[in-house]
């Protein structure tokens, strides 16, 4: 959220601090498993590049400037260097024909090292490890899923840190691979400063915020997922939320507040923007970092689930009170590649009704998953009296049985949702972070970022309409979207107030206690190679849609009742057991 406080970062070269929450297969390293001998042969062969000692006198100084001018707190120093597969490190010929290259790489002294690379592309079937000498913290195998572009064009790429001063990069590649990758190291980053994502964060909020997995946030369990804590080089900074498409294509687009992408560096204001600064690759998203149940566990949850990266594709171009302050990010990682993830896609509203009051999932302090509930209906508001136009939603909360769930900083860019679970506007500001008392809030409309407030219409990147609704369909409201990318049981009876979409391989099964009612106007679409299961269950009212290369499977007794009647296209199929299609 946005305060009188100037917005600090930043850049890469302090990156996040977290490294096993990265997007890889977090699997060991190949030359783990290599016979003792091959590994003490090429321990002794790999190069050593030992980087200049610390001057801390003159890095104490410069923290201390940076400290007068509000900057998030620096970590570790960066050598300037030129590192690659060619002109470092050393190749090895594996007995089998695969090949290896290492580089060892000491900082004197350090707590932790971390990399960034100005060229980075792995070819499919190579492994891109990074560890500590003595194997006691390893970070990979990052794969041609941390692409960001072809080989010929990529902006680059940053791993996590590694504890201790002696780190070990590693690249693996098979011998059936005829294509070498791009790993071109730009930095070495000397961590002086012990620092880990999962410390400032945690339990920050205070006691009056509520747990997403409070009673409160029980009819919110889907759109719970779609929300993400947002951190950047190691600060936990904002809140984003997954958003609905009319293609129902589930691409990887995250709205936020414009305002989480201003940049203060070296005392020189930078703003990461859709036409002039798009590329986001120093930032991380965290997925389901939430408690699992109402009240801290005194264990943080987990942060394995994240992606990294992003492309700024619209937003409302600077921090001006008489715009609605939002920014639609395209995710370089998709979060359904993510295991054991189920995301959610909100619906929306650009009606420019604000509808009956509901709540606000947010990551206040960068804590976990929290969830506000709206006190009255959202009024139309400007920034302030000295502006007039009424860009904005003012709420208050409303004081529940588990606390007063304000939002705070951290809560930026988090989704306003309606009664009928829309999204109808993302944080701007607020006027208090006091548990104790109830100041507004304002949160930038929708409806006014559809249009991008008509100013600058003539340009896609000021505006929403053009990415949500690309068909040009010209509707009001959007439902949300489950996706459901493995499998995915449901074993009790429920309501499910949005559209479902079984992607690539993904599998939902209705177990036979579930009686599962889709709410009107809701479909259910399953994917090529997507796989619905009703497994003696019973799902009614349904809009039913199968692709082909979707299979769908009825067996013991189960029973579906459509709503439109089915028919399935060619090339689907459709196996029924024992059960009945109505």
């Amino acid at each position: 959220m946005q305060n009188i406080k100037t917005i600090t970062l930043l850049t890469c070269l302090s990156l996040f601090a977290n490294v096993k929450a990265q997007l890889s297969t977090n699997e060991k390293p190949i030359s783990f498993d290599l016979k003792s001998e091959l590994t003490v042969i090429s321990r002794s062969l790999t190069p050593v590049i030992t980087t200049p000692k610390l001057d801390m006198a003159k890095i104490a100084k410069e923290d201390a400037e940076d400290e007068e001018y509000d900057m998030p707190p620096r970590f570790g120093y960066s050598h300037k260097v030129n590192y690659d597969l060619n002109n470092s490190g050393t190749w090895f010929q594996l007995p089998n024909g695969d090949k290896l290259w290492q580089l060892e790489v000491v900082c004197p002294a350090a707590l932790s090292v971390n990399f960034c690379y100005d060229k980075f592309w792995i070819p499919e079937g190579g492994k891109f490890f990074v560890y500590s000498k003595d194997k006691k913290h390893n970070i990979g195998a990052f794969t041609s899923r941390n692409n960001k572009g072809d080989r010929e064009n990529n902006p680059g790429f940053a791993t996590g840190l590694v504890y201790g001063d002696d780190v070990v990069l590693e690249y693996y590649q098979p011998k059936e691979i005829n294509t070498d990758a791009i790993i071109s190291i730009e930095y070495v980053v000397h961590g002086y400063r012990y620092i880990r994502i999962n410390e400032p964060g945690y339990g920050a909020s205070g006691s009056c915020t509520i747990n997403v997995n409070c009673e409160e946030g029980q009819d919110w369990q889907y759109e719970k997922k779609s929300v993400a804590l947002i951190v950047v080089n190691g600060e936990r900074w904002c809140t984003g939320s997954l958003i609905n498409t009319t293609d129902f294509s589930h691409k990887p687009y995250l709205l936020t507040a414009d305002h989480c992408l201003g940049v203060t560096i070296a005392n020189n204001d930078i703003k990461y923007d859709a036409v002039n600064l798009p590329n986001l690759n120093t930032f991380t998203f965290y997925w389901e970092y939430e408690e699992p149940g109402c009240y801290y566990s005194g264990v943080e949850p987990s942060l394995s689930k994240s992606t990294h990266g992003a492309t700024v594709i619209a937003n409302s171009y600077g921090i001006t009170e008489d715009k609605s302050d939002f920014a639609l990010l395209q995710l370089t990682e998709d979060p359904t590649n993510l295991s054991n993830y189920t995301p959610y896609y909100l619906g929306w509203d650009k009606s420019g009704l604000s509808g009956n009051p509901g709540v606000c999932i947010h990551h206040p302090m960068g804590d976990v998953k929290k969830i506000a509930t709206v006190l009255n209906q959202p009024d139309s508001s400007t920034y302030d009296q000295y502006h007039f136009v009424p860009s904005y939603w003012k709420v208050y909360w409303k004081e529940t049985e588990n606390g007063h769930g304000i939002v705070k900083h951290g809560s930026s860019g988090s989704p306003l949702l309606n009664a009928a679970h829309r999204a109808i506007g993302q944080l701007r500001w607020g006027e208090t972070e006091d548990c104790n008392y109830n100041g507004c809030y304002l949160y930038g409309r929708f409806d006014k970022s559809w249009t991008g407030n008509n100013v600058h219409v003539d340009s896609i990147h000021r505006r929403l309409d053009c990415w949500l609704d690309s068909l040009n369909t010209g509707v009001g409201t959007m439902d949300g979207l489950l996706v459901i990318p493995s499998s995915f049981p449901i074993t009790t009876n429920q309501q499910i107030h949005s559209n479902i979409c079984i992607s690539g391989t993904g599998k939902l099964y209705i177990c036979s206690t579930a009686n599962v009612e889709l709410q009107d106007n809701y479909r259910m679409i399953v994917e090529p190679r997507g796989e619905l299961i009703i497994l003696g269950g019973k799902l009614s009212n349904v809009d039913l849609v199968l692709k082909p290369g979707a299979r769908l499977r009825i067996t013991d007794g189960g029973i579906i009742e459509t709503r439109n009647g089915f028919e399935a296209p060619v090339g689907a199929f459709v196996t029924i057991d024992n059960g009945q299609i109505l």
